[in-house]
Parts: structure tokens; C-alpha cells; sequence
């Protein structure tokens, strides 16, 4: 009887054990978050940037500057960062445009030769396809160029996934 014994014994050391590693397994899986693997799109950041040119041939400018902006996915909330330097005269008006029309007016930006100024928007849905289209641009207006002075096309340098918070 004792040789029955000892097959039965290590079968159940072997089940034990099985059991206590699939336990290990499924706790250990379960301390894990899939944020952390694959963080929601709805928290994505996409970079944009621009650089200043003269509007059309008809201007003429030494003018330079350039825009910055992330776009949060999440809301459309486009925050931007406008610097600019030697214009030919003050700025008279400022806004974005979406391949042709105003869709942003940007106010309370320093109507000097050389500033900067930095401010958020809301886009449509439409508005961020065309961002990401490169139809969306800001244009700087001066009293010497009414119809404006430089032009900058905003084009996407990169995105950002904001680390996730930790999934207890």
C-alpha cells in the first residue's frame, strides 16, 4: 500500500503547485492597468509649428517670427505661442485662417514691430482635420500691409502621449 501512496502524494504536489503558479498568474495580471500599455487617444497631444514668410510677392519684409501650438485631441483646444520680429510697421490685426477665411481673431496681442503673444482656441472638428491637412495658418496684418505683411502654415512636428496615471 505504500507504493499507492507515493504516486497519489506527488499528483497532489503536482496540483498544488499548478495551483498556487495560475494564482501568482492571475494576481500578478491583475495589478496591471491597460493604461498603462496603451494610453487613451483621447489624451493625445499633437505639435504644430510654423515659420514666417511674406504673405505674397508684393510684400516686402525682413520680417521673421514663427507660431508654435498643441492640439489636445480631447477637447480640440489648440493653446499657441505667436513670436514675431522686425515687421515693417504695428500690427493693425492677427487671426487664423482656414485655407482662405478667418476662423480665429486673435485679440489682445501687442500691436508692436517685435512681440510675442500666446493664447488657446476651441476648433470644430472640421477645423482640426484641416490643421492636420496643413490648410490652417496665421497671418499678421500691419498698417503697412493691411492685406497682411507675413503668413505662417502651421504643419505637424510631432505628438506627445501624456504619461498615464498609474492603474491600481
Amino acid at each position: 500500500m505504500a507504493m499507492k501512496q507515493t504516486p497519489n502524494l506527488i499528483t497532489k504536489a503536482s496540483s498544488a503547485l499548478t495551483l498556487i503558479v495560475l494564482a501568482f498568474f492571475i494576481g500578478f495580471s491583475s495589478c496591471s492597468s491597460s493604461n498603462d500599455d496603451n494610453p487613451s487617444p483621447g489624451n493625445t497631444k499633437v505639435l504644430y509649428s510654423g515659420t514666417f514668410a511674406k504673405s505674397n510677392n508684393t510684400v516686402t519684409t525682413t520680417a521673421t517670427g514663427a507660431v508654435s501650438a498643441e492640439l489636445n485631441t480631447s477637447n480640440n483646444e489648440l493653446s499657441y505661442s505667436i513670436s514675431w520680429n522686425n515687421l515693417t510697421s504695428a500690427v493693425g490685426d492677427m487671426h487664423f485662417h482656414d485655407n482662405g477665411p478667418i476662423i480665429v481673431h486673435i485679440e489682445g496681442f501687442p500691436t508692436t514691430v517685435s512681440g510675442s503673444f500666446s493664447g488657446k482656441t476651441t476648433l470644430t472638428a472640421g477645423q482640426v482635420t484641416d490643421l492636420g491637412g496643413g490648410k490652417i495658418y496665421v497671418q499678421i496684418h500691419t498698417v503697412n500691409f493691411p492685406g497682411g505683411e507675413v503668413i505662417a502654415t502651421l504643419t505637424k512636428t510631432g505628438g506627445s502621449n501624456p504619461s498615464p496615471s498609474p492603474g491600481y
